[in-house]
């Protein structure tokens, strides 16, 4: 299973708004697909897979905010 975290976005950065997810529970993946969108009080960033695999759990809403480097889905890699 991998985990997808929401990346740094700079020194001062901690929290960010998960705005957006592109994909749901079941979606198969590729690297490089977009999976969801985050904003901070200075920039808007597009999360990307970076495996193959089918999305398995999502652990953070649309809407809600959240702490950088927190896990917002697993992505189950064994196909």
């Amino acid at each position: 299973m991998f985990e997808v975290r929401i990346p740094k976005m700079g020194a001062s950065t901690v929290e960010v708004d998960l705005t957006k997810w592109y994909v749901s529970v079941g979606t198969s993946v590729v690297p490089g697909q977009i999976l969801a969108e985050v904003e901070s009080e200075k920039t808007n960033i597009e999360i990307e897979a970076e495996t193959a695999g089918v999305v398995a759990e999502i652990l953070v809403d649309e809407g809600s905010a959240t702490e950088v480097g927190i896990v917002i889905c697993r992505i189950n890699t064994e196909q």
